[in-house]
């Protein structure tokens, strides 16, 4: 993963920007230059590729680039004079803007029309890096508009690192790449000594893992990504970066929030429910029928120890062949148990004179029993 992270500030949407950018650099990461001020200074660079993602051209009359200087953790460069700016767009010119710290990328016309299928790239190179690591703030803006709108102007912002010139973290990599749910993978990586480290993948965060460059992860269930993090520098203004890798697994398990499955559907293996049992009562001397709502399991139980009998039947839809199940309970220490499909009838005849029947209903996810006359 490269080291550049975006950012951005509580503006409306109104105000996004109608361009999209990204930022590369090289080295990836940047290096800061030496301490010691007689040494020769490192260079960098940085590639911003930039395009219009939605259908409707954008008007832009200018792009900024804003890239700090001086000598502190925050600043990028040592001296923005001696970077070389370009960008691929035909026909405009930059300007370097001291007072501001800003490169202005400016068309010939009053503005120019970007459209979904103009990409383009903005170059700073022979950047020479600051002498003190940390992350610096590079932030993109554009005036633009879309349409007749007025033209506004829009910020981008990104966080860029530079490292220390012996620090590395590299090959970050997964072992097999293919597992069977619940089986194990073997993670390894390469890093300098000069960092702290740590892994994070689904819900656990393992907070250090410096020492280490090998890692075995075990019962893995579901497709995980992994996350290797190193942090060095100054914990005021430290630089961070991010390696991951992954591993499928067949059949994993899976926990979402909504499903929907257009066909037919096999469970193999034990289904749990989580649902609360729903209760109702079949009353004796009165029609007790119902309308299956969704998938469920059906109960019906004596609460009285009194000798009377129930009818129970079931109407399955008539897209199940209209088949009907019909169960008799005579004693009070009798249950009767049943799965009940989406749409099924269910009634309950007790020969009782006052005592009553009653009736739990577990539906498979979102359901009840819809009472009928």
């Amino acid at each position: 993963m490269a080291l550049v992270s975006e950012t951005r500030g509580a503006g409306t949407v109104a105000n996004d920007p109608l361009v999209s950018y990204t930022i590369q650099t090289t080295p990836d990461p940047l290096k800061a230059s030496p301490e010691n001020p007689d040494a020769p200074e490192e260079i960098g660079e940085l590639l911003i590729v930039a395009s219009r993602r939605d259908r409707t051209p954008a008007d832009v009359k200018w792009i900024k680039v804003q890239v700090l200087a001086g000598a502190m953790s925050p600043d990028l460069a040592t001296d923005l004079a001696k970077i070389t700016a370009k960008i691929s767009l035909s026909g405009w010119t930059v300007a370097l803007n001291s007072s501001t710290k800003e490169f202005v990328f400016t068309p010939t016309a009053e503005f120019a029309t970007i459209g979904p299928d103009t990409g383009f790239t903005i170059q700073l190179a022979q950047i020479p890096i600051n002498r003190k690591v940390g992350t610096s703030p590079i932030k993109v803006t554009e005036n633009s508009r879309a349409g007749s709108a007025a033209f506004l102007s829009r910020d981008t912002a990104f966080d860029v690192g530079k490292f220390p010139a012996d620090f590395y973290l590299r090959n970050f990599i997964c072992e097999p790449l293919v597992i069977d749910n619940g089986g194990e993978v073997k993670l390894t990586w390469e890093r300098s000594a000069n960092a702290a480290y740590e892994l994070l993948y689904g819900d656990v965060h393992i907070p250090d893992v410096t020492n280490d460059t090998t890692r075995p992860i075990t019962n893995i269930k579901s497709d995980t990504t992994f996350y290797l993090r190193g942090t060095a520098g100054d914990p005021s203004n430290p630089v961070i970066r991010i390696l991951s890798t992954q591993v499928t697994v067949r059949r994993p398990d899976l926990d979402t929030g909504n499903l929907t499955v257009n066909g037919a559907t096999a469970l193999n293996g034990p289904v749990t429910m989580m649902q609360e049992t729903q209760w109702y009562t079949a009353e004796a001397g009165k029609a007790n029928r119902w309308e299956a709502v969704g998938d469920g399991y059906v109960e019906v139980l004596f609460p009285f120890y009194d000798n009377y009998s129930a009818t129970i039947t079931i109407h399955r839809p008539k897209d199940d062949f209209g088949w009907n199940s019909r169960n008799t309970i005579k004693e009070f220490h009798e249950t009767f148990r049943g799965m009940v499909r989406d749409g099924s009838r269910i009634s309950v005849e007790t020969d009782a004179i006052k005592n009553y029947c009653q009736v739990s209903w577990v539906p498979f996810g979102a359901g009840s029993l819809k009472p009928l006359p």
